[in-house]
């Protein structure tokens, strides 16, 4: 196949007329332009020409799902392998393809669009609102709270941060937070929302009595005691700013104001209080508002989604969202259906990373997140 040449971009050049004798030529100028060598038209995505490493992963994902494996699934498994490499990497393997049998040209178009289109590198810039803590914090994350309460899991008046907008925060680092831990292994059996006509405000967890539960991030304990529903429960307050409650313990392995470090054991799991039978009922607040933990942490890989936690101020509360994903904002004529198949997900992912129901209604302007 003859190779055909995309020029990306304008190529001009203007040259002055000469003036009178002794008079020198007026300088050329020109732009540089960057070239791509096209073999053919076909490339693996046309139509959707920006996608970071992470949304090609889904739609890989989304295609396998839905049509099984084929050229074009192993295809996009070798690019996602191969964005990360440095461009002489890259070059040497476009040479390799073309001693393929069958040569994959849409595969070899899709990486030199890449390479063209490959930003250069930058220090990357940490949002002017993120909030990072400090370790070495007596009480954490003073400056949100106004008051640190031992006997009650959430003291904090409903108005507090009613003036917030938006705000990032640090989630992990290993100088400053430590590491994210999952507080037990084991199967969601609940997850956060509505559920039986009240808000469930938090997940629920499988365990069986005395399986060890840690805590999610290094903090300080604000509350190790008996209380109401919540049985036997656990507060920590984190130096990014969030409160992880642990609920329906057994056996308390901490005390009230004492550090703990992120993975280190605070109780045994148990089934006191109002519960039906042993399991952890794990949540994330801030400022005393829940947040919907599975928009932010992936339990069954046991890892956060992003180190940065994005969180909007709403009339009831705050939306949090890992940094870097992708949002839908509700529009007339929308339905839940329609609006995975645009994105080539799921009606029940989108509905588990938003904490609602697959057969909720949804209002125009409610924002989603799809991937």
């Amino acid at each position: 196949m003859k190779p055909l040449l995309l020029i990306i971009g304008l190529l001009w050049a203007t040259i002055g007329l000469a003036g009178g004798p002794g008079d020198k030529p007026a300088e050329v100028k020109r732009d540089t332009v960057k070239a791509v060598v096209m073999y053919g038209e076909e490339v693996l995505f046309d139509v959707v020409e920006e996608l970071n490493d992470r949304q090609v992963r889904d739609l890989r994902d989304s295609v396998l799902r839905f049509h099984g494996r084929s050229s074009f699934t192993d295809y996009l498994d070798q690019y996602i392998s191969l964005t990360s490499k440095c461009e002489d990497e890259l070059i040497n393997y476009i040479d390799s393809l073309f001693e393929s049998e069958d040569v994959p040209y849409a595969l070899i178009n899709q990486i030199n669009l890449f390479l063209a289109n490959r930003p250069e590198k930058a220090i990357p810039e940490l949002p002017a609102n993120l909030y990072i803590g400090s370790s070495g914090e007596g009480i954490p994350a003073e400056e949100f709270y106004p008051i640190w309460d031992q006997t009650n899991p959430n003291p904090y008046e409903w108005n507090l941060g009613a003036e917030d907008t938006s705000l990032s925060i640090l989630l992990t680092d290993a100088e400053q937070l430590g590491h994210f831990h999952v507080p037990v292994i084991n199967t969601m059996t609940s997850t956060f929302g509505w559920r039986d006509g009240r808000m469930h405000n938090g997940v629920d967890i499988d365990l069986e009595v005395w399986d060890p539960v840690v805590s999610a991030f290094s903090g300080v304990v604000r509350v190790a005691r008996y209380y109401g529903g919540y049985g036997r429960v656990v507060v920590v307050r984190h130096y990014n700013g969030l409160e992880t409650l642990y609920a329906h313990l057994h056996r308390f392995k901490v005390e009230e104001g004492q550090r703990v470090e992120a993975g280190q054991i605070i109780g045994l799991g148990g089934s006191s209080g109002k519960s039906t039978g042993s399991h952890l009922h794990f949540e994330v607040r801030f400022k005393g508002k829940p947040l919907n933990p599975s928009s932010f942490i992936a339990f069954d890989e046991q890892k956060l989604v992003n180190d940065t936690l994005e969180l909007k101020r709403t009339k009831n509360g705050y939306v949090s969202y890992p940094k870097g994903t992708l949002i839908h904002t509700v529009k007339r004529g929308d339905n839940l259906f329609e609006i995975a198949r645009t994105y080539g997900t799921t009606t029940y992912r989108i509905a588990k990373l938003n904490g609602i129901r697959r057969n909720d209604y949804i209002y125009v302007g409610q924002k989603l997140r799809v991937i």
